[in-house]
């Protein structure tokens, strides 16, 4: 066992057989009672690790069954943004990205109306392909408002993601997203690899900066390699 909290000790055992493929997708894993004695920790242990890991996406319970390995997909929550580069590098993938377009262009409809500027304003805008161990992960198109971040076309976001250069510069305030299920276009599936049939999802992201739009976002991912997740704190029932 490494050293600090138990509960962190018992996590990082579990973590290292999945990634080592020791325990690979849809395995039946030891049980809080038999993983504790083999761990020398408690059954209440367990359970806050294995509780944890499922809210994590790497394991999921059934009840009167046991606990099984998850399916290792990339998730983002609703109510924070995450490089989906350490999104993918969290289920042991490897992140790589393809920069298929960076530089200025005409705003279309949806993003010029988001930002609050007319259609065909000159903004600077990317597409962006991630995968996971070379298979797609998400298309990522990204429009910035005139003036915001204006360096960002000159960065080399084969190297680090532009959600890692837009969080060092960008002094974002707010953010919204939406979601919608779509099935892509045929630009879209050819990208990402997949059939004209498959079920996507699709999150608009809008950032802003003293309620100033400043980034529009178009992310598409295959719903079979990709999830969306969250955890709220509900407040006390009076």
């Amino acid at each position: 066992m490494t050293p600090g909290p138990r509960y962190e000790a018992v996590k990082q055992y579990v973590r290292e057989r999945i990634l080592s493929g020791e325990w690979p997708r849809d395995t039946r894993i030891p049980s809080e009672n038999a993983l504790g004695p083999m761990l020398g920790v408690s059954r209440l242990t367990v359970n806050r690790a294995f509780k944890e890991l499922a809210e994590e996406g790497h394991l999921r319970k059934v009840p009167g069954v046991g606990t099984f390995v998850a399916e290792n997909k990339p998730r983002f929550g609703l109510t924070s943004i995450e490089s989906i580069a350490t999104e993918i590098e969290a289920r042991g993938l490897r992140w790589t990205t393809e920069v298929l377009s960076l530089g200025p262009r005409p705003c279309p409809p949806e993003p010029a109306a988001a930002l609050g500027l007319a259609e065909g304003v000159m903004v600077t805008a990317s597409l962006i392909l991630h995968r996971g161990d070379g298979l797609p992960i998400q298309l990522e198109e990204r429009h910035l408002r005139p003036g915001y971040a204006p360096d960002y076309g000159a960065q080399d976001f084969s190297r680090s993601t532009s959600f890692d250069y837009l969080a060092r510069v960008g002094l974002v305030t707010e953010m919204e997203q939406a979601v919608t299920a779509i099935l892509p276009s045929p630009e879209a599936a050819r990208l990402l690899e997949i059939g004209p049939q498959e079920p996507c999802l699709l999150l608009r992201r809008r950032t802003f900066r003293h309620e100033e739009p400043t980034t529009f976002s178009l992310l598409t991912q295959p719903a079979s390699r990709f999830e969306l997740a969250g955890r709220y704190r509900m407040q006390a029932l009076r």
